[in-house]
C-alpha cells in the first residue's frame, strides 16, 4: 500500500505544476468523461472476458504538440455484481497530429475483491485516438508486469467512446 500512496503523490506533485499558465501557455485543459469496454490479449488464451470500463481525463497542453494526460479508469466484469472491481490511476504522454494522437504512459492496477484491496506492479500502457469537436475516440493497450508474468504476456486491448467538455 506504501508503492500506491507513493505514486499517487508523486503524481500529484507532478500535474500540481502542470496546470500553471506557463506550461499550458494559455491553451485549453480538456476534461473528458468515457466508456469503454477492454479484454484480455494473452498466451494463455484471449478474449476470455469483457471488462467494462468508465474513465475520466485531463488533457494539459504542453506546448504546440503535446499534451500530458492524467487518467482515472474504473473497470467492472461484463456481470456488473461489482464483486471484482479495478481501478486504474495513470497518466499518459500525447503527441498531438491534428485531429488524432498517439500517446504513452502507465497506469498502477489496484484491485477491489470482496472488501480486500491488492495493488500492481506500474503497467505500461499506449493509446491511439481520434477527436472531433466534442467527441473522443480511443483505442489502448496494457500489459502487466508483475512477476509470474514476463513482459507482453499479459495484455488487455480496449477501444473508448467519450465526450470533452
Amino acid at each position: 500500500m506504501k508503492k500506491v500512496v507513493s505514486y499517487l503523490v508523486v503524481m500529484g506533485l507532478f500535474f500540481g505544476g502542470a496546470f500553471s499558465d506557463a506550461h499550458t501557455q494559455g491553451r485549453r485543459t480538456l476534461f473528458s468523461l468515457n466508456l469503454g469496454v477492454h479484454t484480455d490479449l494473452s498466451n494463455e488464451g484471449s478474449f476470455n472476458n469483457a471488462w467494462f470500463t468508465a474513465d475520466a481525463r485531463l488533457g494539459i497542453p504542453v506546448g504546440r504538440i503535446l499534451e500530458i494526460s492524467p487518467e482515472v479508469m474504473a473497470a467492472v466484469d461484463d456481470s456488473f455484481k461489482f464483486n471484482v472491481v479495478y481501478l486504474y490511476p495513470g497518466v499518459m504522454l500525447n503527441y498531438k497530429m491534428g485531429n488524432f494522437f498517439v500517446g504513452a504512459g502507465a497506469v498502477l492496477p489496484l484491485f477491489f475483491y470482496d472488501g480486500e484491496t491488492d495493488a500492481y506492479s506500474p503497467a505500461p500502457k499506449v493509446n491511439i485516438g481520434y477527436r472531433t469537436g466534442n467527441l473522443i475516440l480511443t483505442a489502448y493497450l496494457f500489459t502487466w508486469t508483475e512477476e509470474d508474468w514476463g513482459f507482453l504476456e499479459l495484455n488487455f486491448i480496449g477501444a473508448t467512446i467519450g465526450f470533452s467538455f
